[in-house]
Parts: C-alpha cells; sequence; structure tokens
C-alpha cells in the first residue's frame, strides 16, 4: 500500500512511488478477479498462527485507536462549495447537505470516499491536509 492514506503522510515516498505501488496492486486485483470469473478461486494463505497475530495485532489494538477518528471528519468550509458529491458517495448515509452546509452524523467506517471524491479538497479525517486523492472504484 501507498505511505500515504491521503490526509496523513506516513513515510517519505514520493506521489510518483505511491502511484506506482497502486497500479501495481491494481494489476494483481484485476489479475485475480479475471481469475474468480473464470472459476479459479485464489488459496487463503493464512496460517493459524497468522490468523491469530491479525487479530491481535490489528483487530483488538487497533479497533480503540481508530474509534476515536469515527467522528473526526473536518471539512474546510473556505473550500467547501456543498456540491453533495461526498453525500451521495457515501455508503453510511453518513453525510448530509443541509441549508448550504455539510453534516456529519457519526457512522463513519472512515472508507474516505468522501475524502477522495471532493472536488475542491475540503474533507480531511485523521490528518489536517489533503496530500493525494486516491480513486480505487473502476465500475
Amino acid at each position: 500500500m501507498p505511505d500515504c492514506i491521503g490526509d496523513v503522510k506516513l513515510l517519505k515516498k514520493s506521489l510518483a512511488e505511491n502511484r506506482k505501488i497502486v497500479m501495481k496492486a491494481d494489476e494483481k486485483i484485476e489479475k485475480t478477479a479475471k481469475q474468480i470469473l473464470q472459476g479459479k478461486y485464489p488459496k487463503n494463505g493464512l496460517s493459524f498462527a497468522s490468523r491469530l497475530a491479525g487479530l491481535f495485532g490489528q483487530r483488538l489494538y487497533f479497533r480503540k485507536k481508530t474509534k476515536r477518528y469515527y467522528g473526526g471528519i473536518k471539512i474546510d468550509t473556505a473550500k467547501c462549495v456543498a456540491c453533495g458529491m461526498c453525500a451521495s458517495i457515501c455508503p453510511m448515509k453518513n453525510i448530509e447537505v443541509k441549508d448550504g452546509a455539510i453534516n456529519f452524523n457519526g457512522k463513519c467506517t472512515m472508507c474516505y470516499r468522501c475524502f477522495s471524491n471532493c472536488p475542491k479538497q475540503a474533507i480531511t479525517i485523521i490528518g489536517k491536509q489533503v496530500y493525494e486523492q486516491c480513486k480505487f472504484e473502476k465500475y
């Protein structure tokens, strides 16, 4: 994955390096999707120990850490034009446009769709500024 989730810079990779990583991952996804359409499903290569490490290392540890971000969607009102793109793309229906302003309802899953599709780069979730908007959905 790239070192930047859009509004937080984690490592020191350039934008070009991040795009290369995303393109390589996209190629793998396309290849796997074609195989699945042909009835060839990928094998689950995780061992029992890997699953336990994932459970304790990710799900339990980070569960409490990410809870503080759920209500943390921030909007730069100077940039926002209340176009409603974020509201239309939110899978949780967490965002609504009311009286020319964007309102959040506290049901964010941090999918970053609103962030990645904001035409004015007015939305941040964890960080304070937009570094890169990544759009992964093609279909």
